[in-house]
């Protein structure tokens, strides 16, 4: 979760520590995202993997208007180029960026 200055919900973000599977990620996961969405009244969520076949995929729920976005974080990566990919994942995860 990240709050802004008034306290309010700004994101939401979801790590899971396991690996896309060939047919992409579980349903079950992005449920779980859209019911964080709906609570607390965020038009966006984040669900982070471990490892993907796609580093950005993007969902729009019909008729709630939220989307989803899966990123997928390379674990084998040297720890600076990781820590690199993090923080720019957190950015996109701003209000109002694009990733």
């Amino acid at each position: 979760m990240l709050y802004g200055p008034d306290g309010a919900p700004q994101a939401v973000a979801d790590a899971k520590y396991k690996a896309e599977k060939s047919d992409g990620y579980p349903d079950a996961d992005l449920y779980q995202m859209l019911a964080y969405c709906t609570a607390l009244g965020l038009p966006e969520g984040h669900l982070v993997y471990a490892r993907g076949n796609a580093p950005h995929a993007a969902h729009r729920v019909r008729h709630a208007g939220i989307v989803i976005h899966q990123h997928a974080l390379d674990l084998d990566r040297p720890p600076g180029d990781l820590l690199a990919e993090v923080r720019s994942l957190a950015r996109q995860m701003l209000p109002g960026v694009t990733p």
